[in-house]
C-alpha cells in the first residue's frame, strides 16, 4: 500500500471518529431538551446530521491543512522504516510478559500477606 493511500485512509478514519464523537455529543446535548428532531425515520436525527457535517468538514480541513498533511506524511514515512517483529517474536514476548506479570503478582501477594500477618502480630488485632 502506498504512503499516499495510508495517509488518506488516516484522514478518513479521523473524519469517521469526529462524526461518531460529535454525533454522540450533540445527541447528549439535544436529547434532554427534546431538540433532537427526527429527519428521516427514527435513525437519521438532527444530532447525526450535525455529526456527519462536523466529520466531513473536519476531515476536509485536516486534509487541506498543509502542516497536518506534511506531518502525516512524515509519520507514515517513519513508520515504514520500523522493523516490525514477526509473529513468533510477538508470541514469545507476550508469553514473557504474562509470566513476569504472574511472578510479580505472586511476589506482591506474598509481601502483602507477610506484612498483614506482621501488622496483626504487632498491633494484636
Amino acid at each position: 500500500m502506498s504512503q499516499e493511500r495510508i495517509v488518506n485512509l488516516g484522514f478518513v478514519a479521523v473524519a469517521l471518529l469526529l462524526w461518531f464523537l460529535s454525533a454522540n455529543l450533540f445527541a447528549g446535548i439535544l436529547d434532554p431538551f427534546g431538540w433532537d428532531a427526527k429527519i428521516i425515520g427514527s435513525e437519521l436525527v438532527l444530532s447525526t446530521v450535525i455529526g456527519i457535517a462536523i466529520g466531513v468538514l473536519g476531515g476536509i480541513y485536516l486534509w487541506r491543512n498543509e502542516r497536518v498533511f506534511g506531518l502525516a506524511h512524515e509519520v507514515v514515512g517513519e513508520l515504514t522504516k520500523v522493523t516490525w517483529p514477526s509473529w513468533p517474536e510477538t508470541r514469545l514476548s507476550t508469553i514473557v510478559v504474562m509470566v513476569t506479570t504472574l511472578i510479580m503478582a505472586v511476589v506482591l501477594w506474598a509481601y502483602d500477606t507477610g506484612f498483614s500477618a506482621l501488622t496483626r502480630l504487632v498491633y494484636g488485632i
